[in-house]
């Protein structure tokens, strides 16, 4: 029954509670650490730049304590998606350079820019999964409602409602974990009925029918969760009162000013750090 076991085959949304540095900093601190990382990935156009990620990564996933094989474990599921893109992007780019290929068949070429620039792709998916991974295993719920409202508390000035936005992120997150464990429940039900799960002969037509009975006890399931959440919500008041108040006290301390003056300097070398440039 190991083909369905969903939950653990997602690294997101998952806590890790281990007494790290990474863990005691501050929620605020660590949720504008992690979005300034994954935007300095996601602007990086050089390979050098991503290497300096890469680097920066895995002394997080040190300093955390996180094991690397949960935080690669994040990378099945979206792998296949990733590979087909990095071959789209690779023939696209050898298709438009002007470099000699170093292999043609009928119209398809093949460059060392395509190489590289498919590559470069993979990477920065890699990294990006990485660094989500790392989000979820060191912030916990309760702390992305925290950082959410350190980070938002100034459009509170102009009317906006940052504990309503944080809640939302949360339900999202802690959804997750839900959903994959739903699919689970529901996957093995139908398997003891009869159900040919994981059938490697199946045609595609015969891989829909089964879906769409799966899907349908999936949706209903968690709209039903999703409506007992909102009763338990409004049975506790939730909403009524504007000024709500926190369990933690957080301070701002000479750790969370050196390791977010650390994600700055990694964030600057990821993107301007001279080097080849690939555009694409």
């Amino acid at each position: 029954m190991s083909e369905f076991e969903y939950l653990s085959k997602i690294a997101l949304g998952q806590y890790l509670p281990v007494d790290s540095p990474i863990h005691r900093l501050n929620p605020g601190i660590k949720l504008a650490g992690y979005i300034l990382l994954i935007l300095a990935v996601t602007l990086s156009k050089q390979l050098a730049g991503l290497g300096i990620a890469l680097i920066a990564i895995f002394l997080l996933l040190l300093l955390s304590q996180i094991p690397i094989p949960f935080a690669l474990r994040g990378l099945r599921s979206p792998l296949p998606f990733i590979l087909i893109l990095a071959i789209f992007q690779f023939f696209m780019i050898s298709q438009r350079s002007s470099e000699t290929p170093f292999f043609t068949w009928h119209f398809l070429r093949a460059t060392m820019d395509g190489l590289l620039s498919s590559g470069i792709l993979c990477l920065r998916f890699f990294e990006l999964i990485l660094l989500l991974s790392a989000a979820s295993s060191t912030l916990s719920t309760l702390e992305i409602v925290y950082g959410l409202d350190i980070l938002l508390r100034p459009l509170s000035w102009l009317g906006f409602s940052t504990a309503q936005a944080s809640m939302i992120i949360q339900i999202m997150l802690r959804f997750l974990p839900s959903l994959a464990l739903s699919a689970e429940k529901i996957a093995k039900a139908q398997a003891s009925r009869g159900a040919a799960w994981g059938n490697p002969k199946a045609g595609l037509i015969q891989k829909g029918r089964q879906l769409l009975p799966f899907l349908v006890p999936l949706f209903i399931v968690n709209l039903q969760q999703a409506d007992a959440l909102a009763n338990a919500m409004l049975a506790r008041c939730y909403g009524f009162n504007q000024k709500r108040t926190s369990l933690t006290d957080y301070s701002f301390g000479w750790n969370d000013a050196l390791s977010l003056a650390a994600v700055l300097v990694f964030s600057v070398l990821i993107v301007f750090f001279t080097g080849t440039r690939f555009v694409f």
